[in-house]
């Protein structure tokens, strides 16, 4: 569905489950869109829950919009929420999408039931030790140039368009062994590149943003958040390490740290339902 801000401009939203069950914002991730919710499809119907799902500000569907921070999406966040008349909300942030939702837990903590973060990719200069080579060069190049970065990213979808066998070849040279076969599964490597073009499906400007306020001062402290905070995080995370859910377990007060023994970046999704039982909660 389309929503209008005030201004007129479109955010695009996707909402998968009963219109009378437990709200979830879910927050997609970097270079990812709001389509990812259908990975959660069996999640939602398992647990009873309802997924909100929109694409940030020059993602997807949904228009341009400038970010200075990462704290300054939950305003565009408590617009969907006023616009489908949804008052409490659990928050589910996957990767990039990690801090977006812990952004949320940070200014609406009246609205926000729980916080629940996967392979939560941490603030600029927190260590990036464990990290593929390939994902620390781009997270350096993003800190000096974001346009760029997401330039070169929309790239790679043009080259994933077109060529998807290489792309995946290239994607998949630096993921662990249980990335790859997670991604070998036709169902979850063709989500995977859906996700990804539809990512860019206003040309690169919304993930160069992304990219941009991810590895800027994010505009508020971890250590706000006081809504109850779960964290899943696999051992085996190349793409962001483990390290990173500790950090985030370690600030957040209460917060609660599962590690996933042999589980990725991308393996760690396999199985939602158990990941995402303690939303139903």
């Amino acid at each position: 569905m389309e929503l209008r801000r005030a201004d007129g401009g479109v955010i695009a939203v996707e909402v998968l489950g009963e219109p009378d069950a437990p709200a979830v914002l879910l927050c997609h991730g970097l270079a990812d869109s709001r389509l990812a919710v259908y990975g959660f499809a069996g999640a939602a119907d398992a647990l009873g829950l309802r997924f909100i799902t929109p694409d940030r500000p020059g993602i997807g569907g949904t228009d341009a919009r400038r970010l200075t921070r990462v704290v300054d999406w939950a305003a565009e966040a408590t617009l969907v929420l006023d616009t489908l008349g949804i008052g409490s909300v659990a928050l589910l942030g996957v990767s990039g999408g990690g801090a977006f939702a812990a952004a949320c837990a940070s200014e609406l903590p009246d609205r926000v039931r729980s916080l629940l973060l996967i392979a939560p990719l941490g603030p600029p200069g927190w260590p990036t030790c464990g990290m593929a080579a390939g994902q620390r060069a781009s997270l350096r190049i993003a800190r000096h140039a974001p346009a760029f970065g997401g330039w070169f990213m929309g790239r790679l979808a043009t080259l994933a368009r077109r060529a998807p066998g290489l792309f995946f070849r290239l994607a998949a040279s630096e993921m662990p062994a249980c990335d790859r076969r997670a991604l070998a599964q036709p169902d979850e490597r063709a989500a995977f590149l859906t996700n990804y073009l539809e990512a860019f499906h206003h040309g690169s400007r919304g993930v160069a943003q992304d990219l941009r306020v991810l590895t800027r001062p994010w505009g508020f402290d971890l250590e706000s958040i006081r809504v109850p905070t779960w964290i899943h995080h696999g051992d085996a995370d190349t793409t962001v390490p483990l390290q990173h859910g500790r950090r985030f377990a370690a600030a957040i007060p209460g917060a609660r740290l599962h590690v996933h023994p042999g589980q990725g970046h991308f393996s760690i999704l396999a199985a939602p339902e158990q990941t995402l039982a303690t939303l139903a909660a």
